[in-house]
């Protein structure tokens, strides 16, 4: 039987803990909280523990919404509902603010390095995507504001492989943009009926190689798409599968694992795992242009994960099988997850 065993609480944040996000490597983990900081955790070799190494403050006057990593882990940034996102620079094994992007009119809800680090994304309460450019000296220059969704942008997403990124929204959608000769623009709207979510689209994640995306809603509902950026200038998303009756309350993050494992963080204080049933074929073009549906089913419910809603789950870059979470309940979590070798996903 597939087991999600909890090996670890991180406690020290003194309101709910919004988001987490692993370092590159994997050797160290951000939280970010209410509490208007931001808490550096750091695995302990010798005891195989994790310890909080830095708490970057006074900087955020109000909740610290999400964190990303730079992709050589040098950098972190920080979004915060006090409408501005905070650049870090790690100098030894101090933490420096070195930049303070600001321009938008309401709280920041995320932000996230592009895969070549040259581009970081925010997103906000104001409904805008802004794409800012980094530039030598540590300075951020804001290259583009996109103005596309209609309500609050709940989240911005990288492709893991080159410069698409993915925006998700509280008007019920999903938009693909891409760069066209230096500007920014929507190549895909994911929405409608048929085809997209029915409320607030919470959270998106791609696959390790950038071919399937996964989006968690205010629906309950995941959806799987299967995604081709082959052609310069064109996105090509297509839904391929939607999970149902798996959850009782809005889901509020999505992750996908290395592995192919996909984890969702919900209102019911859950978290699940769903397996893949067809892990090679998924997301690939077949003979007739179509590409292949995906197949799902659920490994794993970890009833009362937390003691309050799951805002945040995210798989290990490094470690198979390590899932940290983010709750309500102002702690971290973390788990480890042992697949039954013997189950096969057949639905």
């Amino acid at each position: 039987m597939a087991r999600l065993e909890q090996t670890q609480v991180l406690e020290g944040h003194t309101d709910r803990v919004w988001n987490v996000a692993w370092s590159p490597k994997g050797d160290s983990i951000a939280s970010c909280s209410g509490d208007k900081t931001v808490r550096i955790w750091q695995r302990q070799v010798t005891t195989d523990t994790w310890i909080c190494a830095a708490i970057l403050e006074e900087t955020h006057h109000r909740s610290i919404r999400c964190s990303s990593w730079s992709p050589d882990g040098r950098y972190l940034a920080t979004a915060s509902f006090d409408a501005t996102t905070a650049i870090w620079e790690i100098q030894g094994s101090t933490w420096e603010q070195i930049a303070l992007l600001e321009g938008h009119e309401s709280e920041v809800k995320g932000v996230a390095w592009s895969s070549s680090g040259s581009l970081l994304a925010t997103c906000s309460r104001d409904k805008s995507v802004w794409i800012w450019e980094s530039l030598p000296g540590n300075e951020y220059e804001c290259v583009d504001v996109k103005q596309g969704h209609t309500q609050d942008v709940k989240m911005v997403c990288w492709h893991p492989k080159g410069e698409v990124l993915v925006s998700c929204s509280y008007d019920d959608s999903i938009k693909v943009w891409i760069d066209s000769d230096g500007e920014w623009e929507c190549a895909q709207t994911l929405a409608g009926p048929g085809l997209g979510h029915t409320s607030t689209v919470w959270g998106i994640a791609f696959d390790r190689e950038g071919r399937q995306m996964v989006s968690c809603s205010d629906d309950q509902t995941l959806r799987v798409w299967a995604c081709s950026f082959d052609n310069p200038g064109q996105a090509r998303c297509k839904l391929t599968a939607t999970l149902s009756g798996h959850h009782d309350r809005t889901i509020f993050s999505v992750d996908w694992s290395r592995q192919g494992v996909i984890a969702t963080g919900c209102g019911d204080n859950a978290i699940r795992l769903f397996e893949s049933g067809q892990a090679q074929d998924a997301g690939h073009q077949q003979a007739d242009g179509s590409l292949a549906s995906s197949t799902f089913c659920l490994a794993v419910t970890k009833q009362s994960a937390h003691s309050a809603d799951v805002n945040c789950v995210r798989w290990s870059p490094s470690e198979p099988g390590l899932l940290a979470s983010a709750g309500d309940d102002n702690t971290v979590k973390l788990w480890l997850y042992t697949p039954d070798p013997d189950t096969v996903c057949s639905r």
